[in-house]
């Protein structure tokens, strides 16, 4: 399985959606989605990318390589939006969060919590709370 077939697959179970479904959504056949989840050379045309994206909210570069930016910091790094106090992008890039710089390794943490659903959030909740409890035992 390719990483954008893996990537559709998560994002069409968690939508909890069946093959059928979302290949009625973009109009075409049911094996067409079967092929992109299962065959690495196997990919889309750009009009059902653009469709697959729209319908799961999330970037073509999501679904292609795997790297999803969120609007604010779209807009933040092209000079919109820079009046937030909680995260903003200075023109540079770097992501900032009350004053303080936001690590990568934050950041994408950022963008795997925005890409799971609510039960799957908070289970990553639970767990990070779990960890930061156990760090304090120690």
């Amino acid at each position: 399985m390719s990483e954008f077939g893996s990537r559709l697959r998560k994002l069409r179970r968690d939508a909890e959606i069946t093959q059928g479904q979302l290949a009625k959504i973009l109009g075409v056949d049911t094996s067409a989605v079967g092929k992109y989840e299962r065959f690495p050379a196997a990919y889309p045309s750009i009009p059902i990318l653009i469709k697959i994206a729209d319908y799961f909210h999330v970037s073509i570069d999501y679904l292609i390589r795997g790297t999803q930016f969120d609007i604010l910091h779209e807009n933040n790094v092209s000079g919109g939006l820079t009046n937030s106090t909680v995260i903003q992008a200075d023109r540079g890039g770097t992501i900032l969060s009350h004053e303080r710089i936001i690590s990568p390794e934050a950041d994408e943490l950022l963008h795997v919590y925005n890409s799971l659903n609510v039960r799957e959030r908070l289970k990553l909740l639970n767990f990070a709370f779990d960890m930061e409890e156990k760090g304090m035992q120690k």
